[in-house]
């Protein structure tokens, strides 16, 4: 169920056309409407992250004065843009979710075929001996210094073997990375990363930089074969070694 606010007047002087900065990108309120009794806008830009047109709906309130914060007015707090520039900017941006809403729904069906065959093969090739794999991840460095946020995403995933136990074992680690090009140096210069608590990333090994770079680690089979997301790896460097 939808919650439907009252709209602020379209040509409301305190807020529309005015500009916002985010993270140094401009943008202009080209909507507004109440929620539970406060402001809130629709900050929008012709030209987002993915080069189209992007807003979003932001609490009035939540934008600083100029450049106290990441999100502040801009310092030309007297400039507004016209009625019709805000309403075709908006529109533009519906026009562009449309866009993207499409490619979402294909891609999440792509992804949804992809797991589909991954989980086929799992159920085809793992031996009825093991109880864990080995994995190489490569990993990107998501962090942001100034706003001290550290993370980082996988990008790929590389099948580099079974094993009959599902206890970590960092000299099992290093014997199969040294069978994976991108991952040699590992096997005589990884480091062994314990982070067995809370929030931690569990037993890896990886090269100096935690956060990018390629990592090996193993994951159990104890409650059964890998599912969804998790069983969409890389295995044609599994089945090239595995046949020799």
């Amino acid at each position: 169920m939808h919650t439907m606010f009252p709209t602020i007047p379209q040509d409301s002087p305190e807020y529309l056309g005015r500009l916002v900065i985010s993270y140094s990108r401009v943008y202009t309120v080209v909507r507004t409407r109440q929620s539970y009794g406060r402001p809130e806008l629709f900050i929008a830009t012709p030209e987002g992250q993915d080069e189209r047109p992007y807003g979003q709906w932001v609490p009035a309130h939540a934008i600083a004065e100029p450049y106290r914060t990441i999100i502040h007015w801009h310092p030309n707090t007297e400039f507004r843009e016209d009625q019709s520039s805000c309403e075709a900017l908006y529109q533009s941006v519906l026009q562009a979710n449309e866009v993207r809403a499409q490619e979402q729904a294909k891609a999440d069906q792509e992804r949804r075929e992809r797991e589909s065959r991954c989980e086929a093969f799992w159920k085809e090739h793992t031996p009825e001996w093991a109880k864990g794999y080995l994995v190489a991840e490569l990993r990107e460095d998501e962090s942001d210094i100034m706003t001290d946020y550290f993370a980082h995403s996988v990008t790929r995933r590389v099948l580099l073997g079974f094993s009959k136990s599902d206890r970590n074992n960092f000299r099992e680690m290093r014997k199969l990375a040294a069978t994976f090009g991108p991952t040699k140096k590992l096997a005589t210069e990884g480091q062994e990363n314990r982070e067995n608590y809370t929030g931690g990333s569990g037993y890896y090994l990886s090269g100096p930089y935690r956060r990018s770079g390629w990592t090996i680690r193993k994951e159990s089979l104890k409650y059964g074969l890998p599912r969804g997301s998790q069983a969409v790896l890389d295995f044609d460097h599994w089945l090239e070694t595995a046949s020799r």
